[in-house]
């Protein structure tokens, strides 16, 4: 005896499905205006339905010849970007059946940025293909196969480019993992999307299970649908008599007599072949065999049986304010209640979620009379959710959540649709802070521990805010150089400088670089709170210092002095300490001048405080300057009289290091040179 085995994913999958009753519908309302931008799917008999209904499959070389009031459907498989732009523009109605899976490719690819190269594993040729090649710009690289990839790939990109990868949607999941695989361990910058359809790896999966367990396997679908042509690769592996037909005319009298000794025969079908064709095939096969069975059996085998509890992914058929429904499939339609998908409040579905996007649920309730089943996005999404928080604990990575409540202890923390509790002594607050100026701010986390029986995870706000500073630091410090300006603010002041905030850290000035003049204490330049201009002395990012410079050459007064002043001119000035050779004079801040004992009177001077006193303002001539050295010769006599010629003043010796017997005798050959000096000119 015979047995016939229909794969339970035979038929349409939720997209194609999708996109078959929209053009359905559109033809039996009215087909002379419709067109589609290539077949809506791969199948002979479909697009031959919908031509006889007036449908009219078009080309994209044919778009200039559409008539301005043509509504226009797009295949699943998408188009190009550049198509989509030129619809835009001749301002047709359309209706875009691109499956959600391949426009999330269509997202990715798009998002990333320039100098990213984009590695699509898939056939070049397929319009899929085609399409995403087109969203990802000028950095596309295209391959058939793991093999391919692993021999053009290194050669193409750099190990330490940025780099992304996908898939065909329909791509073989095996040549899939031999990839990822190899391609994590070429690129150190690479990020791998699995974008292939959940419902094809199911198929996938079945059809290699199948035809393990099955004497012969027929494959249904059309002759250049990518997927058809995947499960029917992955049968052939497997088992010896495998056949991929279109339909049942395609089946020949010695395919016949050769499933006739098979004692078990699976059917499987590609996502875009119609159930009739599956139906006449069976059929065919069962009069051949002389089995009977009817296409209700069919029907209910190729039916997912759905449970309680059971997580699946549908498609989005309708959105309102109240609830989501969803086609999962099946015979029961799925009510996504609002209350069952967000726990945030004041969201809005219909900007969240849209009508042909796949969603993935668990099943929580069924009602057979009514043909419906309650889902569950919520409950899922905490499941997800604590198993990446349950993940963190090891990885140390930093989550970010919203704070909701506040407790004696702490505070809760949502993460997505988890909770986690912080301690108060964790929640990065002083001692004595109110903790309920944190209520509903958002903050950064990292997972202490997580009890998996009690689903609970304790985390800290005060290690993830450390732990985020400590990466701002280290980020900072690399961009550092000298000469780099910022402006700052004054922290605090000490006795040798003060420290100023630039940033996420804080550098030093010296007190010697905060003014060009003498300063007792920085407080004569600065206070707390100030707002300055400073730059980047120097860096030393080992030990995490950082010098900072204050005073700058368009402030110095010697570049002043040396712009405003010359030998010659008769000044004011301010006498400012007076010493055994002579009297210094402020002539401007941080400027100052030497008055020699010859040059203060005519009449010899042997102590400078018997004629002056600090605090004294006198004129003086400026009698010589020594740009070098930053020296500046004063006479208070030139300045008097102005037929005096001053001569070159004398260099003041320094102090001896030790006291000797010599030097009052020098100091008394000195004061004798200046009365002779006096006489002479007298």
């Amino acid at each position: 005896m015979n047995r016939i085995i229909v794969a339970k994913h035979a038929s349409f999958c939720p997209g194609v499905r999708r996109a078959v009753t929209l053009l359905e519908q559109a033809a039996e309302s009215g087909g002379d205006g419709i067109y589609c931008l290539g077949e809506l799917i791969h199948n002979r008999q479909f697009n031959d339905s919908v031509r006889a209904k007036g449908v009219r499959i078009i080309t994209e070389a044919e778009l200039d010849t559409l008539p301005a009031n043509a509504h226009v459907f797009i295949r699943t498989h998408g188009i190009a970007q550049r198509t989509y732009e030129r619809l835009s523009a001749g301002g047709y109605a359309c209706t875009d059946t691109t499956c959600p899976y391949v426009r999330k490719i269509h997202e990715i690819v798009s998002a990333a940025a320039p100098d990213t190269a984009v590695v699509i594993l898939g056939d070049e040729k397929h319009p899929e293909v085609i399409g995403i090649r087109s969203f990802a710009g000028g950095n596309a690289y295209i391959c058939g196969s793991a093999a391919e990839a692993m021999r053009e790939l290194p050669a193409r990109i750099p190990s330490d480019a940025p780099v992304i990868a996908v898939a065909q949607t329909t791509f073989d999941v095996g040549e899939w993992k031999k990839f990822c695989k190899f391609f994590k361990n070429l690129y150190t910058n690479a990020k791998i999307f699995d974008t292939i359809c959940k419902v094809t790896e199911e198929r996938q999966k079945e059809v290699v299970a199948l035809a393990q367990s099955s004497d012969g396997v027929l494959i249904v679908g059309g002759a250049h649908s990518s997927n058809t042509q995947k499960l029917y690769a992955l049968a052939a592996a497997v088992c010896p008599t495998v056949r991929h037909i279109e339909d049942a005319d395609q089946l020949l009298k010695d395919d016949l007599a050769r499933f006739s000794v098979c004692k078990t025969i699976a059917i499987a079908a590609g996502a875009s072949t119609p159930p009739g064709i599956i139906q006449e095939v069976k059929k065919r096969m069962a009069e051949n065999l002389r089995e009977e069975c009817s296409f209700e059996e069919l029907l209910e085998q190729s039916f997912k049986t759905l449970n309680t509890g059971e997580r699946v992914t549908g498609v989005i058929l309708a959105v309102n304010p109240a609830e989501i429904k969803v086609d999962l499939g099946t015979k029961h339609t799925g009510i996504l209640p609002y209350d069952e998908i967000t726990t945030e409040s004041g969201v809005v579905l219909a900007d969240e979620f849209h009508v042909g996007d796949p969603i993935e649920v668990v099943c929580t309730k069924f009602n057979d009379s009514e043909g419906t089943v309650l889902l569950s996005k919520k409950r899922l999404d905490v499941s997800k959710h604590l198993a990446e928080i349950q993940a963190a604990v090891e990885s140390g990575e930093t989550l970010n959540g919203t704070v909701k409540e506040i407790t004696r202890g702490g505070v809760v923390v949502q993460v997505k649709t988890a909770t986690v509790f912080v301690p108060a002594s964790q929640c990065g607050l002083p001692k004595d802070a109110d903790l309920s100026e944190l209520k509903n701010k958002k903050v950064p986390l990292k997972i202490l521990e997580y009890n998996e029986q009690r689903r609970r995870a304790v985390g800290s706000i005060r290690n993830a805010l450390r732990a985020q500073h400590k990466q701002e630091v280290e980020a900072f410090y690399a961009t550092l150089e000298p000469g780099q300006k910022f402006k700052g603010t004054v922290r605090s002041l000490t006795s040798f400088g003060a420290f100023v905030n630039i940033g996420p850290v804080d550098g030093m000035i010296h007190i010697t670089e905060l003014s060009w003049g003498r300063l007792k204490q920085p407080s004569e330049v600065l206070k707390v709170g100030q707002t300055v201009d400073v730059f980047i002395k120097a860096v030393d990012p080992e030990k995490k210092r950082i010098s900072l410079g204050y005073k700058t050459e368009e402030n110095n007064p010697w570049n002043i002095f040396l712009k405003t002043y010359k030998v010659g001119d008769v000044i004011p000035v301010t006498i400012v300490s007076l010493m055994p050779f002579g009297a210094f004079a402020e002539i401007i801040p941080g400027v100052d001048g030497l008055i020699h004992n010859s040059q203060i009177s005519d009449k010899m001077i042997s102590n400078p405080a018997s004629v002056l006193k600090v605090g004294d303002k006198v004129e003086v001539k400026i009698i010589a300057v020594d740009a070098e050295k930053n020296r500046i010769s004063l006479s208070i006599r030139a300045a008097v009289d102005p037929d005096y010629v001053a001569p070159e003043p004398p260099k003041a010796k320094e102090a001896p290091a030790e006291k000797n017997e010599e030097a009052p005798a020098e100091a008394a050959e000195q004061s004798e040179e200046a009365p002779a000096e006096a006489a002479d000119e007298a």
